[in-house]
């Protein structure tokens, strides 16, 4: 290729890349310029964050109204964040992807202490009521009937638990229930799993838990969306009442996004004509609210309470600290409670405390496509086409592709800009710059998992008991883990086989081939958490769901790698083999095998290795293995417990990886 050539090539490339960014939204203007909500005007968006308590179908069929109206009366648009983990929808909040949410009790309390939050409204039901209660229930014919029954602590229970950032969930049956009774629930049940309410009340009905936590406005919402599951539902234990959820904002969410969501809220279902009042009641109706009522951080002032009570009875019954250690905490703990019964909660949010405020509140702008512009990208990607064509023409002496050919090649380069042009704006692309601008937040999120103060000897000598603490309790799940993917690998490994000779075209007929290797791209297409899922009815909680799941997917895996390299072997041997009027199964054991076993083993060693990262996964619908107690550390925001199991993770995959590496340099 000339160098004429060379560069025209480059200056096209070049200027594809100056349309992308000129396709990426301009910069981001204070949000008070929304004001303006003409025609011709910007509209600002704010993102709303909302706590799935039900199925993301069920929430975006109840909230898409509401989030209509919210948008008609502010003049923003308001994105809904649906999310079932209160971590993530916190850390959103903590780091502006998310201005205002919906949270729990207990998650807000977090988010105010975490993520800058402050409480500006309450929520009430269609009662008028601002309470609801906490439950635990049971499938509709155990013979459990009251919560002594389950507290036998005989290990033959497998317990639905909730977020460990939920309020009726977690916290209150935390605090009523296993803290003064000094109960463990993972040492008292058989499994203990974590889930939305939702999902425990569906796994409650099916048994495949016998408790779980629940509450009273979910088992309400539950008897009208799902009633088949309600009926099969029975409750053995009701909480005293707790405060209805708070919404919450950003503390500094621009005062004009604040002013207008504040009037929203406080008016709406109350000011309008008749028919507009009724019609915004019949909005609030499917998400179980009533009117909204103005309220503050002191709205989370039982929760703090709660809250010390479950650490004070904690604190009290725990027999690893001296009594010295014990009378410290306690006396603590009291002084602490004291100030809250008093009305001091201290509720001032870590980012507002130390003077960190993430990226700012402000409203962003809502990325406009400019069409002109994508039009210049397809334009300038048919230069590109014509260039590649103009290019590959046959000069001169050598060898000359066919017209053909030239024009598939250059097709094929033409149509990967045009799809990477065309998923440019739904993979965010746009937002790529945020890597770069908010990279200090990523500082201050991984700056958790050290110690507070590096320079201090207390801080560190504090980090290093709690990590040594966390790697004690990691190390024997890492242990299941591992065995959970050994015996994943190996049921793969031998299922593989058959499978992977009867996908292979020089060994099956077609009318074989095909078939076994449309079932082989379902065990692949198909997640390990499914996968499990399905296990789970047959087997229950624990690790041998995790097992079969990984059988099941790393067959689909290693029947195609096995099957590929059975068609890429040398049919010298085979035809030998067949020579001597052998049969075709000979051919297979003598002619076949002794080829690509060296392949099979790299291969299984592989996904050996893989598994034992994929069942870490597993731990988070209770499949066993150190996944769940990973997910709750990260839910529980306990950093140096994550830390610790991390560093177990990594310890193990890497001792994982070496051992590989010597038993393919031995066998291969």
């Amino acid at each position: 290729m000339s160098g004429w050539v060379t560069k025209s090539l480059r200056a096209l490339v070049t200027g594809l890349g100056l349309m992308l960014a000129a396709c990426a939204p301009a910069s981001t203007p204070d949000a008070g310029d929304a004001s303006d909500t003409g025609p011709a005007a910007s509209r600002g968006t704010l993102n709303f964050g909302i706590i799935a308590t039900e199925s993301s179908a069920n929430q975006s069929a109840n909230w898409g109204p509401f989030i209509e109206a919210m948008e008609e009366w502010t003049g923003y648009d308001i994105q809904p964040f649906y999310a079932s983990d209160y971590a993530g929808m916190i850390q959103g909040m903590r780091y502006n992807s998310v201005q205002f949410a919906w949270f729990s009790n207990f998650s807000g309390l977090q988010a105010v202490r975490l993520a800058d939050g402050e409480v500006f409204a309450k929520a009430t039901y269609p009662d008028g009521s601002e309470g609801y209660n906490s439950v635990l229930i049971v499938p509709a014919d155990s013979p459990i009937q009251t919560l002594d029954d389950i507290l036998t602590c005989d290990g033959s229970i497998d317990f639905g638990m909730g977020d460990p950032n939920s309020t009726s969930g977690y916290l209150v049956p935390s605090a009523f229930i296993f803290a003064p009774r000094n109960i463990d629930p993972a040492e008292c049940f058989n499994s203990v799993r974590n889930a939305n309410h939702e999902a425990n009340a569906v796994a409650v009905a099916n048994g495949l838990i016998d408790v779980g936590t629940n509450n009273t406005t979910s088992l309400t919402v539950l008897h009208g969306s799902r009633p088949e599951i309600a009926e099969r539902i029975r409750v053995i234990w009701t909480s005293p009442s707790i405060g209805t959820d708070p919404i919450i904002w950003r503390n500094d969410l621009d005062e004009e996004a604040k002013l207008r969501l504040q009037s929203f809220f406080m008016n709406y279902g109350r000011r309008g004509t008749p028919e507009e009042i009724a019609e915004a009641r019949a909005v609030l109706g499917p998400l179980f609210f009533g009117l909204f009522l103005p309220a503050s951080n002191s709205h989370l002032d039982p929760i703090v309470q709660l809250e010390i009570v479950r650490d004070l009875i904690l604190a009290r019954n725990n027999t690893d600290l001296t009594e010295e250690e014990r009378a410290s905490r306690v006396a603590a703990l009291e002084a602490r409670l004291a100030e809250v019964e008093a009305g001091n909660t201290e509720l001032v949010s870590l980012s507002s405390a130390t003077g960190q405020s993430g990226n700012g509140g402000e409203a962003e702008l809502e990325p406009t496509r400019n069409w002109p512009l994508m039009g210049g990208v397809v334009f300038l990607a048919g230069l590109l086409l014509a260039g590649l064509l103009w290019a590959g023409a046959p000069r001169g002496p050598g060898p000359k592709l066919p017209l053909t050919e030239r024009l598939a090649n250059a097709f094929i380069a033409a149509g990967v800009i045009i799809i990477l042009v065309w998923s440019f704006d739904p993979a965010d692309m746009d937002r790529s710059y945020l890597l770069v601008e908010n990279f200090g937040d990523m500082q201050e999120f991984l700056a958790g998992f050290f110690p507070d103060d590096i320079s201090s000897a207390a801080s560190r000598g504090t980090y290093w008991t709690e990590l040594r603490a966390g790697i004690a309790e990691a190390v024997p799940q890492m242990i299941i883990t591992v065995q959970i993917a050994i015996w994943g690998t190996f049921i793969a490994v031998i299922a593989a086989i058959p499978f992977g000779l009867l996908s292979a075209r020089n060994v099956a007929p077609a009318w074989v081939v095909q078939p076994v290797r449309r079932l082989m791209d379902v065990f692949r297409s198909i997640n390990e958490l499914i996968i499990a899922l399905i296990f789970i009815a047959a087997v229950g909680l624990g690790p041998l769901a995790g097992v079969m799941a990984l059988a099941i997917h790393t067959t689909g895996v290693l029947a195609k790698l096995f099957s590929e390299a059975v068609e890429a072997i040398d049919h010298g041997p085979v035809e030998g083999v067949r020579a001597t009027g052998a049969l075709p199964l000979h051919e297979v054991i003598w002619g076949v095998i002794p080829q690509v076993a060296p392949l099979w083993t790299s291969f299984g060693l592989y996904r050996f290795e893989s598994n034992a990262r994929s069942a870490t996964v597993l731990g988070l619908i209770g499949a066993g293995g150190i996944g769940q107690i990973l997910f709750e550390a990260v839910r529980a925001f306990d950093y140096q417990r994550t830390a610790a199991i991390v560093i177990v993770i990594i310890l193990a995959v890497s001792a994982i990886d070496m051992m590989s590496q010597l038993l393919r340099k031995r066998l291969l």
